[in-house]
């Protein structure tokens, strides 16, 4: 009768045999354990949890021992004897409508080595063991030749032949073959879970109004302005700030006609200091202003000097803070050092000179600010 056992026969028994024998080294394996690490294969624990819904799908033991068939040995020890620790669970996920495997490896001391998913959208949970005992054999040997599965609808792997020469045994072992390395790249976890991407840097734009105030700018003991102000941060290197003011004209009662001085100016700055912490951010600027200090009044002298150029160097720092969205406040404090100190005066009839005005060494200039900043 045994001329008529078919290959798929001979190769059913050939598995029974295979799996008793890998159960009867498992059971001998997990009471006599002792090697230390490095003297051969990695060992592994394994933790399967089938989560509520999932209690038909494959039990903890049926997987360890079809994973140990295909690495064609005796993989799993004890948590407490295992140099790598495999956890995973399966459960049915109501939102996505599909099976979901988690699969996590820890290593000594409880270190998080990586993680993997596998999903499936059959009905049967149970199509996704080849995928499983795949991935599991691979964290556990890496380097492991795979027995792979017979695909269905292939013919059944014929075993070695005897040594006489007859009939095949019932005891040939069927080969292990080397894993495609499509499917062991597919299948493999790497190392090391891969680090989050970092957030794609963008520049950071925005413009506000102004509120100004200063000492030492115009006649008198303060003055008051208005002003935009513009800045632009991009991903590496320095801001920019981009501006202009406006001051208010104050009268000087000592000369004739008491004449009105009034000042404007465009300024660029250079911000090569920015800190910015959540929603605050802390710049650090150098630039220069350039304007126009100018002197009108009905009744000014001939020999008034009427207009001349301003050009001052300027440093100043200022901190932005977001309110809501993109809505920011700023208050800077800075101030400015003339490259030219004129004076403004004026000669009586008698060819007296009276001073009316020179610029301060150095101006303090005081601003308050709100506007919009994108992103």
């Amino acid at each position: 009768m045994r001329r008529f056992l078919t290959a798929a026969t001979i190769a059913w028994i050939s598995g029974r045999m295979r799996s008793a024998a890998l159960a009867l080294l498992v059971g001998a394996a997990l009471g006599t354990f002792a090697r230390p690490a490095g003297a051969g294969p990695r060992t592994s624990s394994l933790a399967w949890v089938r989560m509520p819904g999932a209690e038909a799908c494959v039990d903890a033991r049926t997987l360890a021992l079809a994973v140990e068939r295909r690495l064609g040995r005796v993989a799993f020890v004890p948590p407490t004897l295992g140099e790598v620790a495999i956890e995973g669970r399966i459960e049915r996920s109501q939102e996505a409508g599909v099976w979901r495997a988690t699969i996590r490896v820890f290593g000594a001391g409880g270190t998080a080595i990586g993680s993997r998913e596998i999903e499936a959208a059959q009905v049967d949970c149970r199509a996704i063991d080849e995928q499983l005992e795949l991935v599991i054999a691979l964290l556990v040997d890496p380097d492991a030749s795979l027995v792979l599965p017979r695909a269905a609808g292939s013919p059944a792997s014929s075993p070695a032949p005897s040594a006489g020469g007859g009939a095949p045994g019932a005891g040939a072992a069927l080969r292990p073959a080397p894993l495609p390395p499509a499917a062991r790249a597919a299948a493999a976890l790497p190392a090391c879970p891969p680090a989050p991407a970092a957030p794609s840097a963008s520049w950071r734009v925005g413009g506000a109004a102004e509120a100004v105030g200063g000492v030492g700018l115009v006649p008198g003991p303060a003055s008051v302005g208005v002003g935009v102000r513009a800045h632009a941060t991009p991903p590496r290197g320095p801001g920019f700030e981009l501006g202009g003011v406006l001051w208010a004209s104050p009268d000087v009662r000592e000369a004739p006609g008491s004449p009105a001085f009034s000042l404007a100016y465009g300024r660029l700055s250079v911000c090569p200091i920015e800190i910015v912490r959540g929603g605050t951010a802390l710049s650090g600027c150098v630039g220069a202003m350039l304007g126009s200090l100018r002197v009108e009044g009905p009744a000014v002298p001939i020999r008034f000097r009427h207009e001349r150029l301003v050009f001052d160097l300027s440093l100043d720092t200022r901190v932005r803070r977001r309110f809501v969205g993109p809505l920011f406040g700023a208050v800077g404090l800075g101030i400015a050092v003339p490259t030219v100190r004129d004076v403004y005066f004026y000669t009586d009839a008698a060819g007296a000179r009276h001073d009316i005005f020179r610029a301060s060494p150095v101006s303090t200039i005081l601003d308050l600010g709100l506007g919009l900043e994108l992103p």
